[in-house]
């Protein structure tokens, strides 16, 4: 989470002698960082109150996680080898945040590229699962649903007013933190200063 919001990166950082290129090709990476620009965007939501904060918070949040995840597997666990990217992150990917979470560790810790995957047993994924069906319910509309009295639950508003009028400031940004602070755990890595 400290990265530098937005910029490109072009990284060329030869050693003295040691650069020579003999009738080969030079492929330049560029390469845009989002994840700390909406981590900034949630936290800034942590200072206002009322349910459009919430709202503005939860969705923030899970951007973050979404840029995060990606942003990590390039640069940190694929050491910016971008061409790798796309064993992990396909162009025609249409999984959600929730299985890229889950199964792009998984798949590094198969090929060895990490040493352990986050155990997604523990209340961190439960909260994030949790966060994510909150933001989707906000971005599809189901948070819209009217209700009554007699309103089945599988058609109650997700998340509903009361829901965002009772989160706490800060609670999907602390969730994200969690998420990213077990990813590193997991990995053996320092987690980035929120």
């Amino acid at each position: 989470m400290s990265e530098e919001p937005h910029r490109e990166n072009t990284c060329i950082t030869p050693r003295t002698g040691e650069l020579g290129l003999v009738g080969g090709m030079v492929t330049v990476w560029r390469s845009a960082l989002f994840a700390r620009g909406w981590f900034e965007d949630s936290k800034r939501e942590v200072a206002q109150s009322g349910v459009d904060a919430r709202r503005r918070e939860i969705l923030f949040a899970v951007c973050f996680a979404e840029s995060y995840i990606v942003e990590w597997v390039r640069d940190e666990a694929l050491k910016r080898k971008f061409a790798l990217l796309d064993e992990y992150f396909p162009l025609d990917d249409r999984r959600g945040v929730i299985d890229r979470w889950k199964e792009v560790p998984k798949l590094l810790r198969e090929r060895d590229v990490i040493p352990a995957h986050p155990d997604y047993g523990q209340k961190f994924w439960f909260d994030f699962t949790k966060l994510v069906d909150y933001r989707n319910g906000l971005v599809h509309a189901s948070a819209s649903r009217p209700q009554a009295d007699n309103t089945p639950p599988a058609a109650m508003p997700r998340p509903s007013p009361d829901d965002l009028n009772q989160m706490p400031p800060g609670h999907p940004t602390r969730i994200v933190v969690a998420l990213v602070r077990e990813l590193h755990a997991s990995v053996g890595t320092e987690s980035p200063k929120p």
